[in-house]
C-alpha cells in the first residue's frame, strides 16, 4: 500500500485511477485575451504631417510646405473623383531698358490639373450571440475585439495605402472597378551608386521607362548600389536640380528619406565606409525635428532628414531587357508580409522613398463606419467596417501629356540592393 512519509494516509489516486477519462478533465481559461504585436504606422497616419486642402470653395488653400500629406476635402457633393488645379510659374523673358513694350508680348497663363479619386473600402469579422460554441469561446471575451480588431486592421490599411501610391502612383483600390486605374511606375526614381547623369531617364510610355529603370538595375554594381553619405548627397542635388519640393522648417529647406532597415542600419554603424562620417547632425538639434517626424533619427549634410521605415517595400524585378516587370512587396495587414527576404544581385532591391511636402494626396469621400448583419434569428452577425478612401501621387499635367508636361515634383523612389 502506498504511503506517505511520516503519515499512515493512502495517497490518493490520480484521477485517471478514479475512473476519470482525460476527455472529462477540466480546462480553466484565463479571462485576458492579447493583441498581436504588428508594425506601428507613426510617418503617413501622423495628424502632425497632414494637410487639409479645400477643392471647389471660395477658400484659397496652398500646396502645403510642411506636410507629408494633402488631405483632399470632398465637398458637399462627394463624387468619386475631384480635380485640383495648378498653375505654371511665368517663364517669359521679360523686357527691359527704356525702350522696351509689354502691349503685344503679354505672357498667358498655364493651366494644369490633377484628378484625385477614390474607390470603396471594406471588411468584417463574423460572430455569435449564443449557443454552445459561443458559451466556449465567451470565456475569452473574444467578440469584444471585433470593432478594435478592426479599427487596427484599418490603420495598417492606410500605411499599405500610402505606400503602394509612392511606388506606382496610387493605391490598389483604384485598380478595382469602378475607378480601374493603371498602377504606374513613380517618374521619379534614383539608383544609388550611379552618377547623377546616368540616372533612369522618364518616358510618358510606361513600358519603355520601365525598361530604362530595369536595364540600370538589372546592370548596377551591387557593392556601390547602397546608402551612404556620398550618395545621399548626391541624391538630394540631382532632385534639388530636378526641382523635387523641399519642406520648410524654421528656415531649413528638407528632404525626408525614409529607408528600408537594412540602409537605415548602414548609415548608423561607424565601421561602415562613407557612413554618417562628419556629416551627422542629430535630429534634436534642428528646433525638435524628431518631435514633428515621426522617427527622424539623423540629418546629413544639412538637407536629409533620416527616418528608419520598417514597412519599407522591396522590388523584385523580372523579365529581360525590353520586358522587365516590377513586383512590389509590402507589409500588409496582420502578419501578411509580400516583401522578398531574397538578397539576389541585380534582382532583390529595397525600396528607400524621398518625401517632399505634399507628397501624397488621401482623398476621403466617405468616413470610415461600422455596421451590423445578423442571420439565423440573431445567433449569428457579422460587424462591418467601411468606407471610400484612396492616396495617390499628386502628378499635375495637361490633357495630352508629354515626356516633358507632367510634374510630380513630391517624391522619388531610391532603389538600393538587398544582397549588399
Amino acid at each position: 500500500m502506498a504511503t506517505t512519509a511520516g503519515v499512515g494516509i493512502v495517497k490518493p489516486l490520480s484521477l485517471s485511477g478514479q475512473g476519470v477519462d482525460s476527455g472529462l478533465l477540466r480546462t480553466a481559461w484565463s479571462n485576458d485575451i492579447e493583441h498581436e504585436a504588428l508594425q506601428a504606422e507613426p510617418l503617413f497616419a501622423s495628424p502632425f504631417l497632414t494637410q487639409a486642402i479645400d477643392v471647389g470653395k471660395d477658400k484659397k488653400t496652398k500646396i502645403p510646405t510642411d506636410k507629408l500629406v494633402m488631405d483632399v476635402m470632398p465637398g458637399e457633393k462627394a463624387a468619386r473623383d475631384i480635380v485640383h488645379q495648378f498653375i505654371s510659374s511665368l517663364s517669359g523673358t521679360g523686357k527691359f531698358g527704356n525702350a522696351q513694350r509689354v502691349l503685344g508680348s503679354e505672357e498667358t497663363l498655364a493651366l494644369k490639373y490633377a484628378k484625385f479619386y477614390a474607390n470603396d473600402w471594406a471588411w468584417g469579422v463574423a460572430g455569435e450571440s449564443y449557443g454552445i460554441d459561443f458559451r466556449e469561446l465567451s470565456q475569452t471575451q473574444i467578440y469584444n475585439y471585433c470593432k478594435p480588431l478592426l479599427a487596427q486592421w484599418r490603420g495598417e490599411l492606410i500605411g499599405l495605402q500610402a505606400r503602394q501610391a509612392l511606388t506606382v502612383g496610387r493605391s490598389d483600390e483604384l485598380a478595382v472597378a469602378p475607378i480601374s486605374l493603371a498602377q504606374p511606375l513613380n517618374g521619379n526614381t534614383f539608383i544609388a551608386g550611379l552618377s547623377t547623369a546616368s540616372q533612369p531617364s522618364y518616358d510618358s510610355t510606361l513600358a519603355t521607362y520601365e525598361n530604362n529603370v530595369g536595364t540600370l538595375l538589372g546592370t548596377g554594381t551591387d557593392s556601390t548600389m547602397k546608402l551612404n553619405v556620398s550618395n545621399i548627397l548626391d541624391m538630394a542635388d540631382y532632385w534639388n536640380d530636378k526641382y523635387l519640393k523641399h519642406f520648410e522648417w524654421n528656415g531649413n529647406s528638407l528632404y525626408i528619406l525614409a529607408c528600408h532597415p537594412d540602409e537605415f542600419r548602414r548609415l548608423h554603424k561607424p565601421s561602415e565606409t562613407d557612413s554618417w562620417a562628419s556629416y551627422w547632425k542629430d535630429a534634436a538639434a534642428i528646433q525638435d525635428l524628431n518631435k514633428v517626424i515621426p522617427g527622424a533619427s539623423i540629418v546629413i549634410g544639412d538637407q536629409v532628414v533620416i527616418v528608419r521605415d520598417r514597412r519599407a517595400p522591396t522590388l523584385t524585378l523580372g523579365g529581360s531587357a525590353s520586358d522587365y516587370s516590377f513586383t512590389f512587396g509590402y507589409m500588409k495587414m496582420g502578419r501578411n508580409d509580400t516583401r522578398t527576404t531574397g538578397r539576389v544581385a541585380n534582382l532583390n532591391f529595397n525600396v528607400n522613398m524621398l518625401l517632399g511636402p505634399g507628397c501624397l494626396a488621401k482623398y476621403e469621400p466617405e468616413k470610415p463606419h461600422y455596421e451590423e448583419q445578423k442571420d439565423e434569428y440573431g445567433k449569428y452577425y457579422g460587424v462591418g467596417y467601411f468606407g471610400a478612401c484612396s492616396y495617390q501621387l499628386p502628378i499635375y499635367d495637361i490633357d495630352t501629356p508629354t515626356d516633358t508636361s507632367a510634374q510630380q515634383e513630391t517624391s522619388a523612389l531610391v532603389f538600393t540592393s538587398r544582397a549588399a
